[in-house]
């Protein structure tokens, strides 16, 4: 048996009514494109290697050229700084 339907509030509300008996036990999986839906290098997105590499050696070859990159604490407000886009949008 499969069963659709759409979280509210965090609360799943089936597409159907169903007659499934109190205490029964569901599983549950998000139906998601993540392709669609993220941007590689997205946490979410599905995992690219070819991608991963080409970016890695970007990374490389910057370092080689000598090309400064962030310090610690540049990193991690850009970071804080995702994160708090992340969570406004979630909120909305």
């Amino acid at each position: 048996m499969k069963l659709n339907g759409t979280i509210v509030n965090g609360q799943v509300h089936l597409d159907a009514p169903t007659e499934l008996p109190d205490g029964t036990r569901v599983s549950l999986s998000p139906q998601m494109d993540f392709e669609d839906d993220f941007d590689y290098p997205h946490p979410m997105a599905p995992y690219d290697r070819e991608k991963e590499a080409a970016l890695l050696r970007d990374r490389i070859a910057d370092m080689q050229a000598g090309i400064p990159g962030l310090t610690v604490d540049e990193t991690f407000a850009a970071l804080d700084a995702e994160l708090n886009r992340t969570l406004e949008v979630a909120e909305k």
